[in-house]
Formats: structure tokens, sequence, C-alpha cells
């Protein structure tokens, strides 16, 4: 992974966002905003504890790195909360672990 920079993740009932702070007018490609509409997922990674990915649909995603595991957990459980009430999917088709 390259240089980490700052982000700011904004959660609502509707969607998600991964910004840059300061920037409302230019969306680079590594930022993303998706509603909870299928594909979308949140992916953990087993050998980082402090990793998430944000994949909104096959071309775009993001990966996120947060302070604590127990950050990562509860950002993780109320994104994938939200995307199940959403879309009325089932929690173990959300659930995506890579090694």
């Amino acid at each position: 992974m390259g240089s980490l920079e700052k982000r700011v993740l904004e959660v609502n009932r509707k969607r998600v966002k991964v910004v840059k702070p300061g920037s409302k007018t230019s969306f680079p490609t590594t930022e993303i905003r998706g509603s909870y509409a299928p594909p979308f997922h949140v992916e953990l990674f087993r050998n980082d504890q402090h990793r998430l990915r944000i994949v909104v649909d096959s071309e775009n995603e993001v990966d996120l790195m947060v302070q604590s595991r127990h950050l990562r957990d509860v950002t993780v459980l109320v994104i994938r909360g939200l995307a199940q009430r959403f879309n009325s999917t089932s929690l173990n088709s959300l659930l995506k672990i890579e090694t």
C-alpha cells in the first residue's frame, strides 16, 4: 500500500461517502460515493486488523485504515447493518473476508 492520506467517512441511511477533507467539488478516482444497492459490500482482511475495503461495484472501491480494530469493527457493522436493511440481503452475503 502506498502513502496514506486522511479521509472522511460519511455514513447515513441511504449512502456511504469517502471524501478528502475540505474537497466539496472534486472527487479523485480514489474517492467513492455509493448507495447500498448490490453488489455493495465491505471486506475485512485477516492479516490486517486496521484495514477495511468498501466495494460499491467492480470498478469503484476504496481501502481504509483506522486507528484500532474496535473502530474498524464498529464501522463495518454499522455499514453492513444499513446495507442489509436497505437491500434486504442476508448478512452472510455482505460478509466477505479476504486473506
